[in-house]
């Protein structure tokens, strides 16, 4: 029997920079670009330097949540994001952990921190990271526990809550999302979780097996996944580099997952053997993306600029109601949206080739091993036809010979439920890749008011 999820809010001495106030005058700034869609901040005050002379020991809020296999630790007081996230099975932090809070102006309303997961909402980057948000503690019977963290935004005071919910004896979370528009207009909003992961030249990013090609934001460019090949975003790919690696990206770029059957993505470091999955419905969550500084002079300056000794991150997004970015949703007057998301760490096995919310599986060295995030007693894995019972679960994996390639194959619990269904994409199925977004027609190529 697993003990409840176990709860702690305490005040916490952190390294952190000082965040100088923002101008007193509002900035009037209809034309401003942030994160590629309008970045005007009125009637928000803007912090418009940073302050790298004054660094000390500050107190902060961290909520922690904690079961026999995850601690994760949340920070109300600046935006209310994940600061942490660690499997306790192999110590490792599956999101970036940040040891310092040293601000940086790529936020809306300019002060920034790297690091843990950002709820990105209703705009990129979220506008409130430097603001508190409202916390409450929800226990359920089962033992399982509940932080939700509330706001309304600043742009258009939109309600957005965003519930971390860790239950007993799972190797995974759930972030549970409540948005609200109360106001009598209608206004755009998007979702994003933004979750920073410790990269090296090691790390894999993993998409989904029928993946075949990527985009840029607004659709302006597409090359081929895992292995691209000519100009993609300004970056010359040459006749075949696989960026699945994040070794083999040097120029910053993001890269937009195409369309997918399957509810999963997330990244690998293979010299450590550790990585993190997320798992969402497809047809709410639709936008997979990874963002790298890769390896240049530029990230080695947004390095500097982010931490003092926590090293390269790249992120893995995920969204709700968006595909691309910077697509925007619609919050008419008084409507709510409710939907949910969920994430955990993988550890020695392989990069995952395909996962669910309860497992996630993968192929190396002629074997396949399963690991659950759950337990699965008396489940049942039909591979090629085969099949093998088994029981598994966050401390115990399921491991299987191989001596075929897999054509298909199905994973089912003890009550007959169909948890996950694989098939190798067939080469002459693969759609074509979509032709690219062209740009806007000047004034003098317009026909009408359209």
């Amino acid at each position: 029997m697993f003990q409840k999820t176990k709860v702690t809010d305490e005040i916490r001495l952190m390294a952190a920079y000082d965040s100088p106030a923002a101008e007193e005058m509002p900035m009037f700034a209809e034309n401003r670009v942030h994160q590629r869609s309008s970045g005007n901040p009125y009637p928000n005050k803007v912090v418009m330097r940073v302050d790298r002379a004054h660094r000390s020991e500050k107190p902060f809020r961290i909520i922690t949540l904690e079961n026999e296999y995850l601690k994760i630790e949340l920070m109300p007081e600046l935006g209310g994001r994940i600061y942490a996230a660690m499997d306790k099975r192999t110590g490792y932090d599956f999101f970036y952990r940040q040891h310092v809070v040293k601000p940086a102006l790529i936020g809306l309303l300019g002060s920034w921190i790297s690091g843990g997961l950002e709820f990105n909402w209703p705009c990129h980057h979220r506008p409130s990271t430097y603001m508190p948000v409202d916390v409450q503690v929800e226990e359920e019977e089962n033992g399982a526990v509940t932080v939700w963290m509330s706001e309304n935004e600043p742009l258009n005071r939109m309600k957005g809550m965003v519930g971390v919910r860790l239950c007993p004896g799972e190797a995974r979370f759930d972030t549970r999302m409540k948005v609200y528009n109360g106001t009598p207009a209608r206004h755009s909003f998007l979702w994003w979780e933004n979750a920073a992961v410790p990269v090296n030249e090691q790390y894999r990013l993993v998409f989904p097996p029928d993946v075949h090609y990527v985009q840029f934001h607004y659709r302006k460019n597409v090359t081929e996944y895992p292995v691209a090949s000519g100009v993609y975003n300004g970056i010359r790919m040459g006749d075949g580099t696989d960026i699945s690696y994040h070794k083999n990206t040097h120029q910053p770029t993001s890269y937009f997952c195409a369309a997918t059957k399957y509810d999963f993505f997330g990244g690998y470091d293979e010299g450590k053997r550790c990585g993190v999955v997320h798992v969402a419905d497809r047809h709410v969550s639709v936008g997979k993306k990874m963002f790298t500084w890769a390896y240049n002079q530029l990230s080695r300056s947004w390095e500097r600029a982010l931490t003092d000794t926590d090293g390269a991150y790249a992120e893995l997004m995920a969204s709700s109601y968006s595909l691309n970015q910077p697509d925007f949703a619609w919050l008419y007057p008084y409507e709510s949206k409710e939907f949910s998301q969920m994430w955990y760490p993988v550890g020695d096995g392989g990069a995952p080739f395909c996962a669910c919310r309860e497992a996630a599986l993968s192929v190396e060295s002629g074997r396949l091993r399963l690991q659950a995030s759950v337990p699965l007693r008396d489940a049942k894995l039909i591979v090629n036809g085969a099949e093998h019972r088994f029981t598994a679960g966050p401390e115990q994996s399921f491991d299987l010979p191989l001596s075929e390639e897999i054509a298909a194959f199905q994973l089912v619990d003890n009550r007959g439920k169909t948890l996950l269904r694989y098939e190798k994409p067939v080469e002459n199925e693969l759609k074509e890749m979509p032709e690219t977004i062209p740009d806007n027609p000047t004034t003098d190529q317009l026909k009408s008011a359209q």
